[in-house]
């Protein structure tokens, strides 16, 4: 497969030739969402900016749709942005499996999550998503301070959420940062972009 080109005024900047960088995020499957350690650890990285994006490079950007988001964030900057929305047969949790996730967030994200919410509702999916840098900063801390337990509860089967699935920890932390995004309590609104996602080559879960 032909890779997609990055539009050369663009700034690549390479997580390996950061000043901080620890591999064990690739290693361990976190992929996309081991920005929200490196971009904390390498604070240069965000510094001044109001919010922040977190997208795939299979992303289109239609005509119009930047100057669009710009306009959005002039009028609401406490806007988040997002892509996809799904309900809860994509979570791939059972209910009391929910709760004790959302339990598990609120406790360590000091918010209400409330499962009940999301299970009715629906859940942010998918890492395309802009926001606020402090919504971004917040849930960067509590992959930070909690990796290692988010970590066990894929490797020990924590509340049987493997019996079904077979998460991995991207997919794990995907559904952990679109039940975040729900929670925040700001305006959700649809970004107009197109997401090509069928270069992936790694999926987040597969089933038993």
């Amino acid at each position: 497969v032909q890779p997609k080109l990055i539009y050369p005024k663009f700034n690549i900047i390479k997580e390996w030739e950061l000043e901080w960088y620890n591999y064990r995020y690739q290693y361990l499957m976190y992929y996309e969402y081991g920005l929200f350690v490196h971009a904390l650890k390498n604070p240069k990285l965000i510094e001044n900016l109001s919010h922040i994006g977190l997208l795939h490079y299979d992303v289109k950007f239609k005509k119009g749709s930047i100057k669009e988001i710009y306009q959005s964030l002039e009028e609401n900057p406490n806007i988040i942005f997002y892509n996809t929305w799904r309900q809860n047969d994509t979570l791939y949790f059972s209910y009391n499996q929910l709760k004790e996730i959302c339990k598990f967030m609120s406790e360590r994200l000091d918010m209400n999550i409330d499962p009940k919410y999301i299970w009715d509702n629906g859940w942010v999916s998918e890492a395309l998503s802009i926001t606020p840098i402090e919504v971004f900063k917040k849930f960067g801390n509590f992959i930070i301070n909690s990796q290692y337990e988010i970590e066990s509860i894929i490797n020990n089967n924590k509340w049987g959420i493997m019996n079904n699935v077979k998460h991995r920890i991207c997919g794990f932390v995907e559904r952990l940062w679109g039940i975040y995004l729900v929670s925040s309590g700001l305006e959700l609104k649809q970004m107009p972009i197109i997401h090509e996602n069928s270069l992936y080559e790694h999926l987040h879960y597969k089933y038993l």
